[in-house]
């Protein structure tokens, strides 16, 4: 189980750094680390919960693989991350429209036509979110399985 910890770990902490959505669908690249160094995501006192959430998974995700090359349990850290991105997208879907202009995405988000928001942003979607969205759910069944299951 370590070192699947381990794998989606790096898998989710790469997502970091990997584009996340092509130009020219967002204007310039869209990745979590472009995004803080763009200035549209800060971190600090006065940073909303989600960010704290969001930017937090990544710590958790590099702070499960760490510990289990290690070779100790990791389960807690590997659930954190892996719960960390449905938190957001919870949040996300819930005020899409005002997260859409905030982020300066270039249109419109409709929740009652899933599909077709989904259709139009899946062809610029690049390896830096599928590493995420992968790492993150192999990380939350890992550590779900470590923390809730008994030892015998």
């Amino acid at each position: 189980m370590r070192l699947i910890i381990f794998l989606a770990g790096i898998c989710m902490t790469l997502g970091w750094g990997l584009t996340w959505i092509d130009p020219p669908f967002a204007g310039s690249a869209v990745s979590p680390m472009a995004m803080v160094r763009d200035g549209r995501i800060t971190l600090g006192p006065d940073s909303p919960w989600q960010v704290w959430v969001f930017l937090g998974g990544f710590a958790a995700a590099a702070l499960a693989a760490l510990i289990a090359l290690r070779g100790r349990g990791a389960g807690i850290f590997a659930l954190v991350a892996g719960v960390s991105p449905l938190v957001v997208l919870g949040d996300a879907l819930i005020r899409a429209e005002t997260l859409r202009r905030d982020l300066g995405l270039p249109f419109p988000v409709d929740l009652g036509d899933l599909y077709t928001s989904w259709s139009l942003l899946r062809d610029f979607l690049r390896i830096g979110f599928w590493a995420y969205v992968a790492g993150a759910a192999v990380l939350l069944l890992a550590g779900a399985s470590t923390v809730f299951t008994r030892r015998r």
